[in-house]
């Protein structure tokens, strides 16, 4: 079997990490799957359960929120984009993606005031529709970096405890 894709994506107010998402959306665009259909959040939901658990209270969560990552991914590959997975790389040896430090954003205290979209050139960071910053690719992220917290005057970004570096063991 190839090695499978790994994305993350917010479900609800969380990061979740997905194995072969890109893999999935390129054949449902190329068997003409449009996001508005019917049944696309349907065949989205079988075909990430392939790799994936979710869990059975999340399923419109994990729904809702993949039937809009597929619709920016419809709409840029339809647009022309070149769309490819992207390689996270390694820290210390082990795949980025097993590390999770990265931030997260607190809807509630965030001012939509762009400061870390602005600081992080690694585009960490987006705006979502209603205007607040949201994480949109944590694992680009550096690992141990944390200066987007400083420059975000209501305190919306938060991290890990650093200790948890220090500490790191892989999981298996």
């Amino acid at each position: 079997m190839n090695k499978l894709s790994y994305r993350m994506i917010n479900i609800g107010k969380r990061p979740a990490g997905l194995l072969g998402v890109e893999e999935l959306f390129s054949r449902l665009y190329d068997g003409s799957c449009r996001p508005e259909d019917s049944d696309t959040g349907d065949r989205i939901i079988r075909g990430i359960s392939q790799y994936n658990f979710i869990p059975q209270v999340a399923i419109k969560d994990y729904r809702e929120a993949l039937i809009e990552e597929y619709a920016r991914y419809y709409q840029k590959r339809s647009g022309g984009e070149g769309l490819a997975a992207i390689e996270y790389g390694s820290w210390r040896g082990y795949p980025r993606e097993h590390i999770s430090w990265f931030p997260t954003v607190s809807a509630d205290l965030c001012n939509a005031c762009g400061k870390c979209l602005e600081f992080c050139s690694y585009g960490v960071y987006a705006l979502a529709e209603v205007g607040r910053a949201i994480v949109v690719e944590p694992f680009l992220c550096r690992v141990g970096c944390s200066f987007c917290e400083t420059v975000c005057h209501p305190k919306a970004i938060l991290f890990p405890p650093r200790k948890m570096l220090e500490d790191y063991q892989p999981i298996g």
